[in-house]
């Protein structure tokens, strides 16, 4: 598409949002959450069959690598500690949860990751991923107790897209079952989406572009509560180290198949990593749907508000005791925190389901079935 068409539809699309958005919304406009979910017809039905799928996709994975990993995000880039800091002048109106106390500090460790379900080399296009988990968070209310017990952590997981191409739970069970089909007849899988009404969409996540990911913006995709609220989640790239690397070039064929883990690891041997954790809310389900994944969320109507700062240090990031305790142990889900950050819309509902089938599969392919549910109370069991 030229650049002249390109440059005419933004025109028409800024056009549009005007006449529609007159100016931002308020925190006064922002909708209650309990506005947000709808129910899906066969929902528990369709999401055990997602949860099939996805062991069958573990199962290739053992066929071929000889190892149990998980369903998505199995290429672990780099493993990292630092601390996350609330606003110290953060508004009384967003003062819920995890930021109700400005100020506030949590010892934090992260896992950046290659999305797919294939150990694929690092210069392919495709969604990037970083998952947290923050320590000693507030005390209060949590999402899902007999899940994950007393824990006192706060699971964040981030990819590089601000919309996901999964859309709902009925295209996540299409998507996903044409995944495994195919898994390795990426011809074949490329000329099925391309059948669908969706096909754009759907070729969406290889059009990402093969750059440092140390440079790139994460984004929650789905969306969660925010106290009274609705919210998606970003984390944005706050050093200038950083933020050059957001204007480099893309990387070739020609590059390493691990060249984004080995930028990674050079990258924090000299220099630490700063992160902005912002918000954006809900006052319009028409134009922010919480049930449809696939919508971004426009930053006119709800500009980003700035939450915290990630900091992390100087460290060594792919050890191999550290790569093995995330790998093989740790599990995550957006389920294990506050209630005030609960996941809202059916993807989330299912992704509470499939992490826990992919964590048992995963554990059971790898010989320790009868293994306990590990989730650390401590940064410091994070190996060095």
């Amino acid at each position: 598409m030229s650049a002249a068409i390109n440059a005419g539809i933004a025109s028409v699309t800024e056009a549009v949002k005007s006449a529609i958005y007159t100016k931002p919304r308020e925190p006064e406009d922002w909708l209650d959450w309990q506005q947000a979910e709808q129910p899906v017809e066969d929902e528990e039905r369709k999401i055990g069959e997602i949860c099939d799928v996805i062991r069958k996709v573990i199962d290739r994975n053992v066929e071929e690598h000889q190892h149990g990993m998980r369903g998505t995000h199995v290429k672990g880039l780099g493993y990292v500690k630092g601390t996350f800091t609330v606003k110290e002048d953060l508004p009384a109106h967003l003062q819920h949860g995890l930021f109700a106390k400005p100020g506030s500090a949590f010892p934090v460790i992260a896992r950046y990751a290659n999305e797919p379900s294939h150990l694929k080399p690092d210069t392919d296009s495709m969604p990037r991923g970083l998952s947290m988990k923050l320590f000693d968070v507030p005390e209060g209310n949590r999402i899902d107790t007999e899940s994950y017990g007393d824990s006192s952590t706060q699971d964040i997981l981030m990819n590089n897209a601000d919309m996901l191409e999964l859309t709902d739970l009925d295209t996540t069970l299409e998507i996903f079952t044409l995944r495994e089909r195919h898994w390795r007849e990426p011809e074949k899988l490329k000329a099925e989406l391309a059948k669908r009404s969706d096909r754009t969409k759907q070729f969406a996540p290889g059009m990402l572009p093969s750059k440092p990911i140390l440079g790139m913006t994460m984004f929650s995709q789905s969306a969660f509560r925010y106290g009274p609220y609705i919210a998606h989640f970003s984390l944005v790239p706050a050093s200038d180290e950083q933020k050059a690397l957001a204007d480099s070039s893309q990387y070739s064929s020609s590059d390493s198949y691990t060249v984004l883990r080995d930028h990674v690891r050079s990258f924090y041997a000299e220099q630490p990593a700063k992160y902005i954790f912002r918000a954006q809310f809900v006052s319009d389900l028409n134009y922010q749907p919480v049930e449809d994944a696939s919508t971004s969320w426009d930053e006119f109507l709800s500009p980003w508000q700035d939450l915290a700062v990630v900091d992390f240090p100087k460290q060594e990031t792919f050890s191999d005791a550290r790569r093995v305790w995330w790998d093989d142990k740790i599990a995550l889900s957006p389920f294990n925190g506050l209630e005030e950050h609960k996941p809202l819309g059916s993807v989330n509902r299912l992704r509470k389901r499939v992490y826990e089938a992919s964590r048992k599969h995963r554990h059971q392919r790898n010989g320790a079935a009868q293994a306990e549910p590990y989730f650390p109370k401590s940064i410091d069991e994070m190996p060095e």
